[in-house]
């Protein structure tokens, strides 16, 4: 991975590159970052209780991860994983700050992506065992 700063602060926006397999963060991490896809695949995942894999999507160019952890102050709730060469606009929550304030377009597109993954996730989770509906013997 390598990092390039793009803001006069140095760490508010940075541009950082990763390599097919690099993983980008993981679950549990603490920290308040968020990610724009600028070139690349990044596959978003998490485990179950048995560590089984279970892939919730994928991002690509143009779109952004990793927000919830900016937004709600908490642990990361899973991990991202470099799918291709991958270059990412790494935005901390100074440079949120500054692009809500500077592109409201941008803004308005963020939230659509918001509620397209969490119904995406909703879906995911009504096809898992504990939403199917269990006969009884």
């Amino acid at each position: 991975m390598s990092t390039e700063p793009m803001s006069t602060s140095g760490t508010a926006i940075v541009r950082e590159t990763y390599a097919p397999n690099d993983f980008i963060f993981f679950e549990g991490d603490i920290e308040s970052h968020f990610y724009i896809v600028e070139t690349g695949r990044v596959q978003i995942f998490t485990k179950n209780k048995l560590g089984k894999r279970i892939d919730i999507i994928q991002v690509e160019e143009g779109e952004s991860f990793g927000e919830f952890a900016l937004l709600d102050n908490k642990p990361r709730s899973a991990t991202a994983q470099a799918l291709t060469e991958t270059s990412l606009i790494k935005v901390s929550a100074e440079g949120y700050e500054q692009l809500l304030s500077e592109l409201p377009v941008w803004a308005a597109c963020m939230m659509k992506s918001f509620v397209v993954r969490l119904k995406n996730m909703t879906d995911q989770l009504r096809s898992t065992d504990q939403f199917l509906e269990r006969t009884k013997e």
